[in-house]
């Protein structure tokens, strides 16, 4: 069995493959690529080295090197091969560590998103189609309070309001703006007792949809109760 044959075994065998198109595909050539190194007893050097790094067979032969190209083909697979494992490696440790501290950030993002406050509404008129969160317990409202109205009437403090309403009238007037996302903060009339609250917001606007959504949270309440522990 010449060498050829003797690495097209050991992958066939290696992998469980039937069939030569298998071991074509395994190499990423075509058919007929495979049965030309067959034919000529010779496989390019850069699919030997990835058979000995997939397989780690140390009968199998060594690559030769018959050219300056194929020289440098061989550098690039090396260097790709090392660029793909030291990725692989820092995912590993980045799922290592999210999963030390899985729990903590459980805790911290669940105390964090229970004060969250979202808004979905539409563009071209400003009126809310869908509202969840804690509007109730940190504004005083019920999400059927703010369904179905517009954002300008009497939510925003006049002057935000008036703020918002020239950025939606720029941004529909805009012919290149598809999507946006930007922060500010808001003024936002509490629902019981009507002084204003400070928000931070979220927007992410898509043109096409005709859609605002928008993620809020009041940011003048004592923030140093969401990181303590318990």
């Amino acid at each position: 069995m010449n060498s050829v044959q003797k690495i097209i075994s050991q992958v066939m065998s290696h992998y469980g493959f039937r069939h030569k198109y298998q071991v074509a595909k395994y190499f990423g050539v075509t058919p007929q690529a495979l049965s030309t190194w067959l034919t000529n007893g010779n496989i390019p050097s850069r699919h030997i080295l990835k058979v000995r790094s997939d397989i780690h067979d140390t009968e199998l032969p060594e690559p030769q090197g018959s050219s300056i190209e194929e020289n440098k083909t061989v550098i690039d697979y090396l260097i790709n091969e090392n660029v793909r494992l030291k990725n692989k490696v820092s995912k590993l440790n980045a799922r290592i560590h999210n999963l030390q501290s899985d729990d903590i950030k459980d805790d911290l993002f669940e105390r964090i998103n229970s004060r969250s406050l979202i808004l979905v509404g539409r563009l071209s008129d400003g009126v809310i189609k869908e509202a969840s969160g804690n509007w109730y317990e940190s504004m005083g409202y019920l999400e059927t309070d703010l369904i179905n109205h517009r954002y300008d009437e009497g939510f925003f403090h006049p002057e935000d309001a008036e703020k918002i309403k020239n950025n939606q009238m720029n941004i529909l007037k805009s012919t290149g703006i598809k999507e946006s996302r930007f922060s500010t903060i808001r003024r936002w009339k509490h629902g019981q007792n009507g002084t204003y609250v400070m928000l931070s917001m979220v927007w992410y606007i898509d043109v096409d949809k005709d859609q605002v959504e928008i993620i809020a949270k009041p940011i003048d309440l004592d923030l140093d109760s969401v990181f303590v522990k318990n």
